[in-house]
């Protein structure tokens, strides 16, 4: 945007934060989302089950981001947009790549390829709302009415629509704002879920996880085979796995600028302090907190090594596993914190869970090997990809090829 159009968006935030306070963060409406994106996924799992299990091998993560992102820019935004825009997905993931050379405002001769990107999706999300526009008549569907309809999909994407015009915004600053939106709803839950196969797959990984997450997956299966939403969420194996993803993959800078003067005690009598002043910029990482040794239990794995079962306890009345993340305030913050707290967080943890058990309900696998970011053979489990830290969710930087079957 250019300064004048960002002042503009600034002046009238407001007006996204009662969009999402409407339509993101009340549960009712989260569970219309997960709803969606479960059945939209569910249909791309069965339309390709008899060509995978044809194949000897697939990469795990690269097949499993590409029909999560499908599923949810369909269910945010419609049918339409990846009707009209197939290679959204790969243009999206390399703009997610670039994203903080952006913030970093490096030299536009480093970075023709991510300029030119962002300018192709910018392009195309203009040209895909401008149609829809133009399908509805010139005004979205009441997002009070239908819980989704195929031009302009949720709720939520319907408010926001009317609130672009509602606030002055040329459709230009609106395909910007779609494309940040879809940065949130994409850039840190597909991978997160990425992560929580590669750890229940894990050959090295303790026996009983994988039939214990199965087994909470089969107990969260309503009659007619699709997912009770509610129950799934619960359980204490998915949810602590989810939590441990959250803490050993998602490093992000939770970031303030201080208002006044402000003195920060470093211990609890308040002997050591540190001065900061007004205008200051603060920057916690959540890096530090998520693995520092003295956070965390000592009877589990050392914090540098992922342990899916960290928050399951026993119940003390009755002995059955219970999920347990208590004591992790000011430890365990992949969100953020404060009135800037990631409103779509409740969407992004069912998005997670509900595709983890949506593959694991379907298919069993067998972890043929690893490969690195070059696609080559290696014995390691896969690591982070290289990126500039403190932007969310870490990306893979390789895969898990493995044999798809189906379960029985």
């Amino acid at each position: 945007m250019t300064p004048d159009e960002a002042r503009t968006c600034q002046k009238t935030k407001h007006m996204d934060a009662d969009s999402n306070s409407k339509y993101l963060t009340p549960f009712e409406r989260v569970n219309e989302l997960t709803a969606k994106f479960t059945q939209l996924l569910d249909e791309q799992l069965k339309e390709e089950t008899e060509s995978l299990l044809c194949l000897d091998s697939v990469a795990l993560y690269g097949w499993l981001r590409d029909r999560m992102f499908s599923a949810s820019c369909t269910a945010f935004f419609g049918q339409k947009l990846v009707e009209m825009y197939p290679s959204y997905c790969e243009d999206f993931f390399g703009f997610a790549d670039d994203f903080i050379k952006f913030l970093f405002q490096l030299p536009s001769y480093m970075m023709k390829d991510a300029i030119g990107r962002r300018k192709r999706i910018i392009a195309r999300l203009e040209e895909w709302s401008s149609q829809m526009r133009s399908q509805c008549g010139g005004t979205p569907i009441d997002p009070e009415s239908v819980d989704w309809e195929p031009y302009l999909g949720s709720r939520l994407n319907r408010a926001r629509q009317l609130d672009y015009t509602a606030r002055g915004l040329s459709t230009r600053n609106g395909a910007a704002l779609d494309l940040g939106l879809t940065l949130g709803l994409s850039a840190n839950a597909i991978p997160a879920a990425g992560w929580m196969l590669f750890h229940a797959l894990d050959p090295k990984a303790p026996a009983g996880l994988l039939p214990r997450l199965v087994a909470e997956i089969k107990h969260s299966e309503k009659a007619d085979h699709t997912l009770d939403i509610a129950t799934l969420i619960t359980q204490p194996t998915l949810q602590s796995l989810w939590q441990e993803t959250l803490r050993m993959h998602v490093d992000v800078l939770v970031t303030r600028h201080l208002p006044e003067d402000f003195m920060l005690p470093l211990d609890e009598e308040g002997e050591r302090k540190v001065a900061f002043q007004k205008g200051d910029h603060l920057f916690a990482g959540s890096w530090v907190g998520h693995h520092d040794p003295g956070n965390w239990p000592t009877d589990h794995a050392p914090t540098d090594v992922f342990d899916a079962e960290r928050f399951v306890v026993a119940d003390p009345k009755t002995g059955e596993r219970m999920f347990n993340a208590g004591k992790t305030a000011g430890k365990l913050f992949p969100f953020g914190g404060g009135k800037t707290l990631c409103p779509g967080r409740f969407f992004a943890k069912q998005e997670a869970i509900g595709a983890v058990a949506m593959v694991l309900l379907r298919f069993d696998f067998e972890v043929k090997g690893f490969v690195d970011s070059h696609k080559r053979p290696t014995p390691s489990f896969p690591l982070a990809k290289h990126a500039f830290p403190g932007s969310g969710s870490q990306v893979p930087g390789g895969d898990m090829m493995v044999k798809i079957r189906r379960r029985q």
